[in-house]
């Protein structure tokens, strides 16, 4: 069983991930439309939703993290 410190940290170094994973997926799914329309703009338009994406969960993930801790007192 993980110590519940270690679980805190093993938590916040995930959210280092979140940012750049969702750049990456964006970023595939552009390139695959790229690829299946012949185009070259679907790249750049599926890594900002990305982009956005991966803010809006980091900041989600954030907040979630300061009402567990409010929560417990500390």
């Amino acid at each position: 069983m993980i110590p519940s410190y270690n679980k805190k940290i093993v938590r916040l170094t995930s959210l280092a991930f979140i940012i750049p994973s969702s750049m990456a997926v964006g970023y595939g799914i552009g390139y695959l439309l790229d690829w299946l329309f012949k185009t070259d703009s679907f790249k750049d338009i599926f890594l900002v939703i990305g982009v956005i994406a991966g803010f809006y969960d980091l900041v989600r993930e954030i907040l979630k993290y300061n009402r567990e801790l409010d929560g417990k007192g500390n």
